[in-house]
């Protein structure tokens, strides 16, 4: 008789002998009677889908956070206009915004398809996706581990973290909800690779047809082959030679796509160096770490960006030197738990899917961001609720904590969705954390100025001018707090040019442009203001040197054309004029230029020629019809300016131009009396 047999006869014996015992066991079936329902899966995915919809629902009508990314991604994106496969095909070809995301694109395009560029389906997509990946978690830590509160425990951290709110309601990390989708989908195929003992091979084309799928979507998804080796640790497989062979596809995409990745952020990777000596980089890594860490169980005063420090003296600051003894004593306590294995792997899960993120290669401006915690924290809550399980044996008492923990998170990450509601209020929060943030400044007056002032209050004077003094004021105090950070210079210098201050504008070109020489945007904006302060000779190397990096640019050609005609250099600015017509066949301002100078060069044929050109184009420039009334002057054709001059005024009747040069051909035919009449309207114009 085998062991199990005798255990279960003396346990039956036993229950005979003591009939209280059965009853009190009757009693247990009861109690768990009333659990039923988290026993049953469809209550424990409407748990997690309510716990979701309780954080996010009133982020659907979120604006658009316009200075960052979110009207680069939507209101200005060039891919998702259209679903047409050329389309398509210009998605998998291209970077955008120093990313190669095509599937995130292609999840734009076919919401911009139904909506345009209404927000409430961006955020409704983003939300189901987020509902999706919860339900995903809980699978995910359910076929790791069999003690179902925990499943359900990590699954509710991940719905209703504060730190993820960044990942959900901010429109332009699509991508991040989208990745990490596949990115689970991946560990759960690859589960049932490693554990079930038929149809291994579908369940191995699956993960890597499933990575491929993340890594289209965010190329963070490029870790999924080092997260892999955990999850091998984690089935004690880890040193066998077919583990590390069935490795190889996985790491040869991770390497691709890593390489695609570097090529399209080479612009994102800031030179730290001469700002931070190797020891002070260390330091940054390792409080970017314990920062992840300490936000995860005390996530309040969370910011859209935690800036890189400011050294006073030289110095970063005392928490610095500091923070590196919780960051020992964090391997002190994962040293003394070495041998609780989930503990264990969760630690690793977390902090293998930081590593691309803590600024051991540093990238943007940001020492953090919340965003980056949305699949580490899956393994951090992992860690947690098993070591609540290890040292809390009573589950009443664990379920107790776990809700306090789920209400108290769902009320602070509800909170955290209203500072997403605009870029306003985004940056105003981050500000009001790190008032000494230059970024924050300047990114903040990008958007009075940009989006407010020149967009939803062009129309009135009264709230265009607010918003233009605001963002003069923010690009100020930018450039007050950081002399060395170029970008608001050039905002301000844009702002200065196009409130008619152009030698203010210079002077913000000029700085922006010895921070960073070859800059087009610096280039052409610089070379556009000499033109406007009548320095026509010092704008065209400027000229020259945007279009040996930008050469496609039709209006650049057009505006250099302006120089040289204005130094009389004719025959350069025929080749420019010509060149942006090349370029761009239905831009009517070359034609009309063309027309200037043939007229200038008393070849009225030519002159009218492409004046008519550019009328075809653009029928509502008024110059065009007084440029040809001037060639039919000049050809005594004085019927036919009258003609052209009246047209003029008919689009622009305040055109004080048109009316002298119709007065003077009415007094050339002897028509007096219409001549009287342009005559007095002149007079009016005078007083």
């Amino acid at each position: 008789m085998s062991n199990t047999s005798k255990n279960k006869i003396h346990s039956i014996n036993k229950n005979k002998v003591n009939n209280k015992k059965i009853t009190s066991n009757k009693s247990i079936n009861i109690s768990t009677s009333k659990n039923q329902l988290l026993d049953k899966p469809l209550y424990i995915y409407l748990l997690l889908f309510i716990s979701c919809l309780l954080v996010y629902f009133n982020s659907f009508q979120n604006e658009l956070i316009y200075n960052w990314d979110d009207a680069g991604y939507i209101l200005k994106n060039p891919y998702i206009d259209s679903l047409s496969w050329q389309n398509i095909k210009d998605i998998f070809s291209n970077f955008y915004f120093s990313n190669y995301q095509p599937l995130t694109l292609i999840v734009y395009a076919v919401i911009f398809k139904f909506v345009g560029t209404k927000v409430f389906l961006y955020h409704f997509v983003q939300f189901i996706f987020h509902v999706l990946n919860t339900f995903l978690v809980y699978k995910f830590i359910s076929l790791l581990q069999n003690k179902k509160w925990i499943s359900i425990g990590v699954a509710l951290l991940f719905a209703v973290h504060p730190m993820h709110v960044e990942s959900v309601a901010w429109i332009s990390e699509m991508k991040d909800v989208l990745y990490t989708f596949f990115f689970l989908l991946a560990l759960i195929t690859y589960h049932y690779y490693v554990n079930k003992p038929d149809k291994k091979t579908k369940w191995y084309l699956w993960t890597i047809f499933l990575f491929i799928l993340s890594l289209l979507s965010k190329p963070s998804a490029v870790i999924f082959s080092v997260v892999l080796l955990a999850m091998d640790l984690y089935y004690e497989r880890l040193w066998r030679w077919r583990t590390w062979i069935e490795k190889i596809p996985f790491f040869l995409l991770s390497l691709g796509f890593g390489i695609i990745t570097i090529l399209a952020q080479e612009g994102a990777i800031q030179e730290l160096g001469p700002v931070l000596k190797g020891y002070e980089r260390a330091l940054i890594v390792i409080y970017s770490y314990i920062l992840y860490l300490w936000k995860f169980f005390l996530p309040i005063n969370l910011s859209a960006a935690y800036p890189y420090p400011i050294k006073d003296g030289g110095v970063l600051p005392t928490e610095y030197f500091i923070i590196p003894i919780a960051f020992i004593a964090l391997c002190v306590i994962v040293y003394l738990l070495r041998k609780n294995k989930k503990f264990i792997w969760g630690i690793l899960f977390f902090t293998i899917n930081l590593l691309m993120v803590i600024q051991i290669i540093p990238v943007g401006g940001m020492i953090a961001s919340e965003r980056y915690t949305y699949i580490p924290y899956i393994g951090l809550s992992f860690s947690a609720l098993t070591l609540m399980e290890k040292y809390i044996k009573n589950i009443k008492l664990n379920y107790v904590i776990l809700g306090i923990i789920v209400v108290i998170f769902t009320f602070l990450a509800h909170q955290r969705t209203y500072y997403w509601r605009n870029g306003d209020v985004l940056f105003s929060d981050v500000l009001n954390k790190y008032p000494r943030y230059a970024y924050g400044y300047n990114n903040r007056g990008f958007l009075y100025w940009d989006h407010y002032a020149i967009d939803i209050y062009k129309d009135n004077p009264q709230m265009k001018e607010k918003y233009v003094e605001k963002a003069l004021q923010d690009f100020t105090k930018a450039i007050n707090l950081d002399y060395t950070y170029a970008e608001p210079f050039l905002n301000r210098g844009i702002l200065y040019y196009n409130t008619g201050r152009p030698d203010q504008a210079l002077a913000d070109f000029n700085r922006f442009l010895e921070l960073k020489p070859d800059n087009p945007d610096g280039l052409l904006n610089r070379a556009n203001t000499l033109s406007t302060l009548g320095r026509f000779k010092e704008a065209i190397p400027d000229y020259n040197k945007y279009l040996t990096i930008k050469n496609d640019d039709p209006k650049a050609y057009m505006w250099r054309g302006i120089a040289y005609f204005n130094i009389q250099n004719y025959d350069s600015a025929i080749i420019d004029f010509n060149k942006s017509i090349e370029i761009d066949p239905d831009y009517y301002e070359p034609y009309y230029w063309l027309g200037v100078i043939y007229y200038n060069q008393k070849d009225y044929s030519n002159a009218l020629k492409y004046l008519d050109l550019s009328i075809s184009k653009n029928s509502n420039n008024a110059n065009s019809y007084i440029w040809k009334g001037l060639c039919y002057m000049n050809m005594n054709e004085y019927h036919k300016a009258i003609e052209q001059y009246s047209k003029a005024i008919e689009i622009d009747p305040n055109n004080s131009t048109a009316y002298i040069n119709r007065f003077n051909a009415y007094r050339l035919i002897g028509d007096i009396a219409n001549a009287q009449k342009d005559f007095e309207i002149l007079q009016k114009f005078q007083q």
